[in-house]
């Protein structure tokens, strides 16, 4: 599996815009070829860094995705600044995957 991680620091006055938006993206996602899961942090000791973690299948899955449908889901307009890194899942037990790039 493949992990899209976008570490992002909101802007203080589009925190609640940014979370309600956020709410709406997995509804957004879901049917998506390749999706998995889409999970959204906020830190506790930062209220206004966030990091939105999206789980794909493949690596392709999740290129295509965003290179021609996710500008449509865009939460630029709340974030102060964002960086993205890209992951594969090498564990996890809600996943069932025990090492490698599973799929």
């Amino acid at each position: 599996m493949f992990t899209r991680m976008m570490t992002c620091t909101l802007k203080p006055e589009k925190k609640e815009e940014f979370l309600e938006a956020a709410r709406q993206l997995p509804n957004a996602y879901k049917n998506q070829t390749g999706f998995v899961d889409l999970l959204t942090l906020i830190s506790e000791e930062h209220p206004n860094r966030a990091l939105v973690v999206a789980v794909w299948r493949t690596k392709s899955d999740s290129q295509e995705f965003y290179k021609n449908r996710a500008p449509l889901l865009d939460l630029k307009p709340f974030l102060e600044e964002e960086t993205i890194e890209h992951y594969y899942l090498e564990t996890s037990k809600v996943f069932e995957v025990t090492s490698g790039k599973a799929a």
